[in-house]
């Protein structure tokens, strides 16, 4: 469900009518009436919430909202755009939820709607946000986020950091893995020789350590072992043009060294942002977990949630990616 101050319940209504979703995957939510009641008022949905105790019970039939309730104990209030520990306890209460049910096999994936990160920190979930909490709660020894757009494929060195922690946290042995998880996980979707550009850090990716050492000590280390390895790896590549080079199809994929490096890129090309709404594409899956998960790559909105104008687009993509990572294993 996401947050349910945002605009989370309100994309995943719209996706639940949307038959490309509709014709990836057999759809449930894990949530709260309240929400989903509101939304559908303000979209002018004609709904009904099923309210159901396992996804083995779910009802398929057009107009029903299958709702798993994860904890009857949690009430929050029903106020669009605040930060608010009741909402933030929902919220993970949903995602421990799913994680769950993932581990025991009961689904095949989870998609996940935006959640707010200080909210959920003041439900009690001490986490920086979905990535590192489902970690937690899988126990996956390593893991990487992978952003999508088109042909557009980002991966992260390092995310939820402080940029004074990101240079510390450039390691050989940490590019090398996430490198690996791109490559396994463009093999999934169907590319036979993946070709991956590794980002350098610093600007004109280090100038042979005018700018900073990371490039000549970490990286340039880790991509001839990946080459060592058999895997098509080039790098590192100034920053400022690598994200260019892939988008014009030169690269598969293209390892970031810290979160807005790799962000920026993907959203510039992702978010239309207008007068009237926002149009926003893309998908983030965590890659090493041992479920699937995938999730919108965009916020919680508060700003324009209540407006009925926020766009399912992200999310509609997060399930037909989730789907396509199942049927191809």
């Amino acid at each position: 469900m996401g947050d349910p101050a945002g605009i989370g319940p309100e994309v995943v209504l719209q996706t639940l009518f949307s038959q490309r979703a509709k014709d990836s995957a057999r759809l449930m939510v894990i949530g709260y009436p309240g929400p989903f009641v509101r939304d559908a008022e303000l979209l002018s949905l004609d709904i009904a919430i099923r309210e159901i105790e396992s996804p083995v019970n779910i009802d398929e039939s057009k107009s029903a909202v299958n709702l798993l309730v994860p904890d009857r104990t949690i009430t929050f209030p029903l106020t669009y755009g605040i930060v608010d520990a009741a909402c933030g306890r929902a919220a993970g209460a949903c995602i421990v939820r799913s994680a769950g049910l993932a581990l025991d096999g009961l689904i095949d994936a989870v998609v996940t709607a935006p959640i707010n990160k200080e909210s959920l920190n003041l439900g009690g979930y001490s986490f920086p946000g979905h990535t590192e909490m489902y970690r937690h709660l899988t126990g996956a020894p390593d893991i990487a986020m992978l952003l999508t757009l088109g042909s557009l494929r980002v991966i992260h060195v390092v995310t939820h950091e402080a940029m004074r922690n990101v240079p510390d946290l450039i390691r050989k042995e940490r590019i090398v893995r996430v490198t690996e998880l791109m490559h396994d996980a463009l093999l999934r979707l169907g590319i036979e020789k993946p070709r991956i550009a590794v980002s350098g850090l610093n600007p004109h990716a280090g100038e042979a350590g005018m700018f900073g050492s990371e490039e000549t000590g970490e990286i340039v280390p880790a991509v001839d072992e990946l080459r060592d390895r058999g895997i098509d790896a080039a790098g590192p590549l100034p920053p400022d043009t690598v994200f260019a080079r892939a988008y014009g199809g030169e690269f598969d994929g293209v390892v970031a060294m810290y979160h807005d490096q790799g962000h920026i890129a993907l959203k510039l090309l992702g978010f239309r942002l207008g007068e009237h709404g926002r149009e926003v594409g893309g998908v983030n899956t965590t890659l090493g977990l041992p479920i699937i998960r995938t999730s919108v790559d965009h916020g919680t909105a508060f700003d324009i949630a209540g407006r009925g104008v926020a766009s399912p687009e992200s999310m509609i993509e997060a399930v037909e990616m989730a789907a396509r990572l199942v049927r191809d294993g």
